[in-house]
């Protein structure tokens, strides 16, 4: 449910708001990158990573309504610029239980690869953002979609368009699993999404972000509402009751609206299969692509909001923003262009 300028609670601490999960192919591994806290509208803090949360990768396999595999990453306080930090594997019935204590696999500090014996890499740090769009196409979107008002929407092209992010870093931590370990094994349908875990006033772990595709809360969640952050708190596996009917009502209106679908109920309910429950579907060992046909994974390059805007209202929506327009992005590890924080 990615957002970039997000809601209470994860947006009262820029470091538990994951914007963007991304899950592809790295040769003989599986590559799952989370990045966290663009810098727009962000307010420095001491330590890159909060030394109180949780960062983790949810995966399900085969269809499975729940998780069977998370990966978590623990920070702590900042020593000489850096930050030590550790990977836990959970397995099963302990990969959703917040009590449970995984096995390390990994570990390591800040801007540095880490590698463990079982061929895991991880990478912490800050990172070129690799987003890119003009944040005035949402605002025309969101007037189309939730508010059902006229914006063109085929204005957005070459020349018209400016990217919001340019010059952006973000947060970014990114997880290489090599194919074979862990049950990423090759052909696997696998359904990806991330959380962010901060303790509450009693001591327990609470859930204050999770994100799985993206532009899908900014499209079709009401930031403005007094219930925008409930997605935030909730497991994916409640998402078809919890947000199913609205999201299915803002489809239908909204193609009907436009004239672009004559059975607009059919059309959303197609929709409702690729988007709800609201997490990243990918066979392993595929190469990834976010497409308009399909979703098997996302590479940092993909243009996603295309994909989702034209899904949103069943017409063909340009961005006018290329991946090639900026540097924000590698084909070697970590994938992700590393800043250096000095």
């Amino acid at each position: 449910m990615s957002h970039h300028l997000d809601s209470f609670p994860a947006g009262r601490d820029s470091r538990l708001n994951i914007t963007d999960l991304y899950v592809f192919d790295a040769g003989a591994a599986t590559a799952l990158v989370m990045n966290i806290g663009a810098t727009v509208g962000d307010i420095e803090h001491p330590d890159l990573f909060h030394p109180e949360a949780r960062y983790e990768f949810k995966i399900h396999f085969d269809g499975h309504e729940r998780e069977d595999l998370t990966y978590r990453l623990a920070f702590l306080p900042t020593q000489l610029r850096e930050q030590a930090f550790s990977v836990e594997r959970l397995t099963g019935e302990e990969s959703r239980s917040d009590v449970a204590t995984g096995t390390v696999v990994a570990g390591g500090l800040t801007g540095q690869r880490a590698t463990a014996p079982v061929g895991i890499e991880v990478w912490a740090g800050r990172a070129v953002e690799s987003f890119y769009l003009d944040i005035r196409q949402l605002d025309d979107v969101d007037r189309v979609v939730r508010r059902g008002t006229h914006a063109d929407l085929t204005r957005w092209v070459r020349g018209i368009a400016a990217d919001t992010f340019t010059g952006a870093t973000i947060r970014s931590i990114v997880l290489t699993v090599p194919v074979g370990t862990d049950g990423l094994t090759t052909g696997r349908q696998i359904a990806a999404w991330a959380t962010t875990r901060q303790r509450d006033v009693d001591g327990h772990w609470e859930q204050v972000g999770r994100t799985g595709l993206p532009v899908i809360c900014t499209i079709f969640r009401p930031l403005d509402s007094a219930d925008s952050s409930r997605h935030e708190r909730t497991h994916p596996a409640d998402d078809a009751a919890d947000f199913g009917p609205d999201v299915a009502d803002l489809v239908a209106s909204t193609v009907e609206r436009l004239g672009t679908s004559d059975r607009p109920g059919a059309y959303a309910d197609s929709v409702m299969e690729r988007i709800v429950p609201d997490v990243l579907h990918y066979v392993v060992g595929s190469p990834a692509v976010f497409g308009f046909a399909r979703f098997n994974g996302r590479r940092l390059a993909d243009n996603a909001p295309e994909v989702i805007f034209s899904l949103a209202t069943n017409s063909a929506i340009a961005t006018g923003l290329r991946a090639t327009d900026a540097e924000r992005s590698q084909e070697t590890f970590p994938f992700v262009i590393p800043v250096d924080v000095a």
